[in-house]
């Protein structure tokens, strides 16, 4: 029976061994992951390490970011400035384009003005083209005075003309096959200018305004600005000589056309040309006599 009871004996010591209970597993997990000193200080010193790396990779890119942020700043801060100029340039430009229409304005108006005053001035005035070079002799005035009225048949007191000065236009002296200068005369009195003109218009219609071979037109002097707006208007005035119809050029730069029984003034090439295109079938060129030379005066 001794054997029996030793037996029983360590089975019934079995389950209560101190050694096998959780509460004693625990304490023993817990006493072995406590770190030594050495290794607390070894992972404290890692971690500095990292720490300390860390910082100086990422010192520079802080220091790049706080220049560029500081570069945005002064880029903000120039745009607001430039915002703030354009804003104020936007506005003086239109201030400063306002000024410069109503001046605009203003120059257009004087240079009409003057244009006008100056061709008041030559209301006296003509110029008389075809002349041959060198007819006039060395007194141009004596000449005229009397050329005048014989060749256009004028009725003068003591067979001559009164004329303040006349000269060939400033250009150089042409060949002997070139085309001559224009004369330019400026006359006593007005009326006289005026009844040149008319009989010059005369004659040239019955085709008997020439002298020596030579082809003579008078017309009324204008400034270079009336020349060139009157220049415009030659395409159309050949147009209208081919279809026979009658024009006159007024004062400073219109076109007085006839076709048919219709009469218009009209102020542009443009303008002649589609009343041309509109009248054009009416147009019989045999049966309308052809238009008289520009020799238009100057309307008050």
């Amino acid at each position: 029976m001794p054997r029996t009871a030793k037996k029983t004996e360590k089975k019934d010591s079995s389950p209560t061994a101190p050694h096998d209970s959780p509460e004693h597993c625990e304490g023993e997990a817990s006493d072995d992951l406590e770190l030594s000193p050495a290794m607390a200080k070894a992972f404290q010193h890692m971690t500095e390490t990292i720490s300390k790396t860390i910082d100086a990779k990422l010192d520079p890119l802080a220091e790049v970011v706080h220049i560029h942020s500081q570069q945005l700043e002064n880029c903000k801060a120039r745009l607001d400035e430039a915002e703030r100029r354009i804003t104020s340039a936007e506005e003086l430009a239109k201030i400063t384009q306002a000024r410069v229409l109503t001046l605009e304005s203003q120059v257009a108006s004087l240079t009409e003005h003057v244009d006008d005053i100056e061709n008041r001035g030559r209301r006296k005035n003509i110029r008389i083209l075809g002349l041959p070079e060198g007819t006039e002799g060395s007194n141009t005035v004596p000449f005229l005075q009397k050329w005048i009225p014989e060749f256009l048949h004028l009725q003068t007191k003591g067979g001559y003309i009164k004329i303040e000065r006349a000269h060939r236009t400033l250009a150089p002296r042409p060949g002997v096959k070139e085309r001559p200068r224009p004369m330019v005369v400026r006359m006593h009195n007005f009326g006289d200018k005026q009844r040149i003109l008319d009989a010059s218009r005369k004659l040239s219609m019955d085709g008997n305004l020439r002298f020596e071979n030579s082809k003579i037109c008078f017309y009324q002097d204008f400034s270079d600005a009336v020349l060139r707006k009157r220049k415009e208007f030659d395409s159309v005035k050949h147009h209208l000589q081919e279809l026979g119809a009658r024009y006159a050029m007024l004062y400073p730069a219109k076109l007085r056309v006839t076709i048919g029984n219709t009469t218009k003034v009209l102020g542009t090439p443009a303008a002649v040309s589609e009343f041309i295109s509109e009248k054009e079938q009416h147009v019989r060129p045999a049966a309308i006599e052809r238009s008289p030379p520009d020799n238009s005066v100057i309307e008050s």
